[in-house]
Formats: C-alpha cells, structure tokens, sequence
C-alpha cells in the first residue's frame, strides 16, 4: 500500500507557481534583453510553461491521454517556431555582415574625398 506524503493540492498549488515563474521569466527573457538569441531563449520558455500548464492540467482531470495528444501539438508547433526565429537571426546576421563589409570599401583605398 502505498501512502500519500505530500497532498495533490499542494502539488498543484506548486505547480500553478512554477508555471506562472517560469512564464514570467520568458516574458523577462524576450522584453527586456536586446540579444536575440537571448530573445530565443525567453521564447523558448514561455512555450515550456505552456506545455507544463498542460500537464499540469491534464493531471489534475485525470485526462492524460488527451494531454499527450495536445503536448505532441505544442512541441511540433514550438519546433518550427523556434527554427524559423533562429534562421531569421541568421540570416538578419549574415546580411548586416555584408553590408558592413560593402561600406568598407576594398582594402588599401582611402574613402577620404576631399579631393587632395
């Protein structure tokens, strides 16, 4: 037989908290720092407190197989989000790189013009 130690209440009381935390955190992540890759990683867990809502949900209603079905969901949808944010940046990069490179000039010329 095996005994209960820590009540569900609690337990879903702790994970209501860690829930709301972790999405939180995300919305800190992707608003406040200017780094885009920094802004990923908010992203990223703000899509994680939704899949661990959804857990956390499912638990509580005794539903896990149509929790399973909605994570698989969230996790395809949160894959090819984050995928096409990354290759944004990438290609936001490479581009900035190529017009910094342009206004330089070839090398070994002055860009000075004042007719000297």
């Amino acid at each position: 037989m095996m005994t209960n130690l820590v009540s569900s209440t609690s337990v879903l009381t702790i994970g209501h908290v860690c829930v709301v935390a972790v999405f939180m955190i995300g919305l800190l992540c992707f608003f406040v720092r200017p780094s885009a890759f920094r802004q990923i990683a908010g992203l990223k867990l703000l899509l994680q407190s939704v899949s661990l809502g959804l857990v956390l949900t499912g638990w509580e209603r005794h539903d896990l197989r149509l929790v399973q079905s909605m994570i698989v969901s969230t996790l395809l949808v949160e894959a090819i989000v984050i995928g096409l944010a990354l290759t944004m940046i990438i290609r936001m990069n490479r581009h900035q790189q190529l017009a910094e490179s342009e206004d330089m000039g070839p090398p070994g010329e002055d860009r000075d013009d004042s007719g000297a």
